[in-house]
């Protein structure tokens, strides 16, 4: 399991009408205090063209960030898949990325 999880994430508690409208969903990751996650917005709103991921900022040193989708399916499940995908992606990116040479 990598620094940064999913620890929560809540559909509207009202389904939308029609079915295949898109909603607001809202949760918790957990990642270190210092973890900078514009990297994953940015990769969420690149791969989701109108759905937009918003992370908050670490509060008091707590690994806790509230977070909020906007834009997608009534479907949690996807939703949850979709965040832990890219956060997978992410953190292996990161065990092979390279520092450049300062020059």
């Amino acid at each position: 399991m990598g620094e940064i999880t999913v620890e929560e994430l809540q559909a509207p508690k009202h389904r939308p009408d029609p079915e295949d409208a898109l909603v607001v969903m809202q949760g918790w990751l957990h990642a270190p205090p210092d973890w900078d996650q514009s990297r994953l917005e940015r990769l969420w709103n690149e791969k989701h063209g109108r759905a937009r991921l918003g992370v908050g900022l670490s509060v008091a040193n707590s690994p806790r960030r509230h977070f909020v989708v906007s834009n997608v399916p009534y479907d949690v499940e996807v939703v949850r898949a979709e965040l832990e995908s890219l956060i997978a992606e992410l953190e292996a990116g990161s065990d092979s990325e390279t520092v450049p040479a300062q020059t």
